[in-house]
């Protein structure tokens, strides 16, 4: 919003100013907007990402391009709101705590504990930051964002406020460090917190999944739909008498072999009633309606037990999850600290989180083919857990993670992405282990494309109109997943993937009609991008292989800079 300048204003206009600021009811969180040099520099050129080629990773084709950025996050959130908006199915964010260590720069500058603005530039960072992911979820898409007491109020009404109370989820404790802090004047703090929100409440929901293994172990059968146990279908309890529940009381008929389980009476079918040995009289857990809805796929089970006659149906794997998270595995020294220790071979990261916090959240909130994003990466801990759940579950989860390439340590020992969240994943994906024959196989493949956040000037030059080019087309390409070229003609280039999804950049007017040509020699479909320096439509021009071509618009934000170079 812009500020007013009161110095012209008079006397009598300023009284009704301050009569109407007076009236102005707010309930939130107010505090003193800092400037941020970065976000200023993104306003005054094109914020890119350029290609790091050897850094890249492949392991499997088949397997996801997961994104590695390094750089500044806001640089290269304000690229993904051109790439990827309305994309990322779940964001899971561990920031600074701002406690006063020097782990966190504003401006270059470390904030220290008495600096007396520290809550406000936190605040302007973190505000300018998540305004921008907002736009990247999907409508039923989770923001989770890990935080201790330092700025869990100021954030929580800071998240109330872009998203929404009403989309707010939950505030998950966790116990992440169980023997405390021994020098502590009051409490010993042991625990961190997770808030999670929805983008949309009404579209969002969680996964029927089981993350507590005691409860994991009684889910002991499985078919084609997955993980169950049998459950009795009649349920014994006063209030499921025959008498309470008369609707709920009624014959089943069950083949000799067991197989069928019928409402309908058979003749040589077993006739079986709610009831127990010694004559008392319950209820099935359905009406006969609902009984007839879900009796197919093999949801009951007759079997026996001892000379009983029992009648079973399958309860899915699901949990209710509780909101304070108690278990071992979260402990942040042993599974955050010492595995990643075990790993990289040293102690190259303070206070990295648990790999079992941050699997199980999104094993809660992703889906087998979600894009995470986490743009305060760190150690990578979210780029191991969806490689982990993408094995446990055969699932083709993609990762963008993005830290920047800071010390973590102040020892000079290098930076953050390339000293460790690079490494670990490598690593991760390109360890081996054996497979029950004793062959040698990479137990967590997947594929890295590198990225370095970059600027274009908007001036009009040979160098700026080359790397115009050059990054637009990356950009397009990290859009729509096409990065294996294929095609190079006049003025055009054609892209692929591993799913055989075809890409067209056409960079000026005179490449369509070379681009056409290429297009029905090959008779495939395609997603077309036309940079033009005119605003005209371009879809009578391709009337004739509109068969085969998506025409699809060039973020404004990338055009517009392309016309003031080009012109």
């Amino acid at each position: 919003m812009t500020k007013k300048d009161y110095s012209t204003w008079s006397k009598e206009e300023l009284v009704r100013e301050l009569k109407k600021v007076e009236k102005i009811k707010k309930y939130g969180i107010v505090w003193e907007d800092k400037p941020e040099q970065v976000t200023l520099l993104c306003k005054e050129k094109l914020p890119v990402l350029a290609e790091d080629k050897s850094k890249e990773i492949v392991t499997d084709k088949e397997k996801p391009n997961h994104i590695l950025i390094e750089g500044d996050n806001y640089h290269a959130l304000s690229v993904l709101n051109y790439t990827h908006k309305g994309k990322i199915d779940v964001i899971y964010i561990d920031p600074p705590y701002n406690t006063g260590a020097r782990n966190w720069k504003y401006n270059n500058d470390y904030v220290e504990k008495d600096d007396q603005w520290r809550h406000s530039k936190w605040l302007s960072f973190m505000e300018k930051r998540l305004n921008l992911i907002r736009r990247l979820l999907t409508k039923d898409g989770f923001l989770i964002c890990a935080i201790d007491a330092n700025e869990l109020f100021s954030v929580g009404l800071l998240l109330d406020e872009i998203f929404g109370e009403e989309n707010r989820v939950g505030l998950v404790t966790v116990i992440h460090n169980p023997k405390g802090r021994n020098l502590s004047k009051f409490f010993s703090e042991n625990s961190e917190f997770m808030l999670v929100y929805a983008k949309d409440i009404l579209s969002a929901r969680f996964n029927d999944v089981v993350i507590d293994e005691d409860k994991q172990a009684t889910f002991n059968l499985s078919d084609e739909e997955g993980k169950y146990r049998l459950e009795p279908f009649m349920r014994i309890r006063t209030s499921w008498s025959r008498k309470n529940k008369p609707k709920n009381y009624y014959p089943l008929y069950i083949s000799k072999n067991l197989k069928e389980i019928t409402l309908e009476k058979k003749s040589g079918y077993h006739e079986i009633y709610p009831k127990t040995k010694d004559g008392r009289e319950w209820a099935w857990k359905n009406i006969p309606e609902s009984f007839e809805e879900l009796n197919k796929n093999g949801y009951f089970v007759a079997t026996y037990e001892g000379d009983e006659l029992k009648i079973f149906h399958k309860y899915r794997e699901k949990q209710v999850f509780k909101n304070v998270w108690t278990n071992k595995k979260y402990h942040s020294e042993f599974h955050g600290t010492n595995l990643l220790k075990d790993l990289l071979g040293k102690n190259v990261f303070e206070y990295p989180k648990s790999l079992y916090l941050v699997l199980d959240i999104l094993k809660i909130t992703s889906k087998k083919d979600s894009t995470i994003l986490d743009f305060f990466a760190g150690s990578g801990t979210t780029g191991h857990a969806i490689l982990e759940l993408n094995k446990e579950d055969k699932g083709n989860r993609k990762f963008i993670l993005c830290t920047n390439n800071e010390n973590n340590n102040g020892n000079g020992s290098g930076g953050i992405m390339e000293e460790v969240c690079y490494p670990r994943v490598k690593k991760v994906m390109q360890n081996l282990e054996k497979e029950s024959k004793g062959k040698l196989i990479k137990n967590m493949p997947g594929n890295i494309k590198y990225f370095k956040t970059d600027f274009v000037d908007a001036g009009s030059s040979d160098r700026n109109k080359r790397k115009m080019v050059a990054k637009s087309t990356e950009m397009l390409c990290l859009k729509e997943d096409c990065f294996d070229e294929v095609k190079e003609g006049h003025k055009f280039k054609i892209f692929t993937n591993s799913q055989d999804k075809l890409l067209g950049i056409i960079y000026d007017d005179d490449g369509i009609e070379p681009f056409k040509k290429e297009a029905k020699k090959m008779k495939k479909n395609f997603i077309v991008y036309v940079f033009s320096l005119d605003e005209s439509a371009r879809e009578d021009e391709f009337e004739d292989v509109e068969n085969l071509v998506e025409l699809k618009p060039i973020p404004a934000v990338i055009l517009n800079v392309y016309k003031r170079i080009f012109k």
